[in-house]
């Protein structure tokens, strides 16, 4: 598929529904993608491509009806493996949690599956999701896309390198002390934490409750946007969650920044070396 690597999942999903490419198409691309980045990345867990592509069928299918107009219709994504799908064991990077089937699924997976989107793979993470690097002893330290010898930033490090290469358009992280905007920054992609309780945890790994938030690693500052109006909103699993209203990301997208102030910490500037 030409410039896949390069499309955004707002810009694939539009494409899926006029048909100018299928999700079986594109499914098949991030599976060969994801392939070939852990080959470099070390960022796989699982990789679930039968799954996948059934329910991509299903989604091309539905399509073909006239029936689909979601906005993330049919489009593979992988996600950082600390969060519950249902009959399944989520890692979370360590040993101790490998016997554990979850008995849902995490808000944000049920979220994004609602919105059209396919999970094609699960995706390393520093251990139990405390570590800034994205090295694991248990499993396997992650290694950067760009340079293989260098870190990926963790601890949502196989999400960082997949989207990196190029492998997806956008996946789960979760955020507690910097583990979505570290290896976004060593990673050359984009993030954001969301405000505390915007996005539910209900089914994603607790590290520390009072800072843990739920977000995205994306190529394009537009898949934040949307995939936040997806994922943001109240849920009553989560005792944190936050019941103010969600606005549209993505009609804001092209507001001007006239008037905006960037705050920067010129102490923690001050311990970092020149090249950084």
């Amino acid at each position: 598929m030409k410039d896949y690597d390069q499309l955004s999942a707002r810009a694939l999903a539009k494409a899926i529904r006029k048909q100018k490419i299928s999700s079986v198409e594109a499914t098949k691309e991030a599976i060969d993608r994801l392939k070939a980045a852990h080959e470099v990345t070390h960022c796989l867990v699982s990789l679930e491509g039968d799954v996948a592509l059934k329910a991509a069928k299903a989604i091309d299918a539905e399509i073909d009806k006239g029936k689909h107009k979601l906005p993330l219709d049919g489009v593979p994504l992988a996600h950082k493996d600390m969060f519950d799908r249902k009959g399944k064991i989520a890692t979370w990077g360590a040993r101790i949690h490998a016997e554990h089937a979850a008995k849902h699924d995490a808000t944000v997976l049920a979220r994004l599956k609602d919105a059209g989107a396919l999970q094609v793979a699960t995706l390393h993470l520093t251990e139990f999701a405390f570590g800034p690097t994205g090295h694991n002893y248990v499993a396997g330290h992650a290694r950067n896309p760009w340079d293989p010898t260098r870190i990926t930033g963790g601890s949502s490090a196989g999400t960082a390198a997949a989207v990196a290469y190029g492998a997806i358009p956008a996946g789960l992280g979760s955020d507690t002390g910097g583990s979505l905007r570290l290896p976004a920054a060593c990673c050359g992609i984009t993030s954001i934490k969301p405000t505390w309780g915007r996005v539910s945890r209900a089914g994603a790994m607790p590290l520390s409750p009072a800072l843990d938030t739920i977000g995205v690693l994306a190529r394009h500052v537009e898949d934040l946007a949307l995939m936040m109006r997806v994922l943001a909103g109240h849920d009553a699993r989560d005792a944190g969650s936050s019941t103010v209203k969600v606005p549209d990301y993505v009609d804001h997208l092209d507001d001007s920044l006239k008037g905006v102030k960037l705050g920067i910490d010129s102490t923690v500037n001050g311990q970092a070396s020149a090249e950084v």
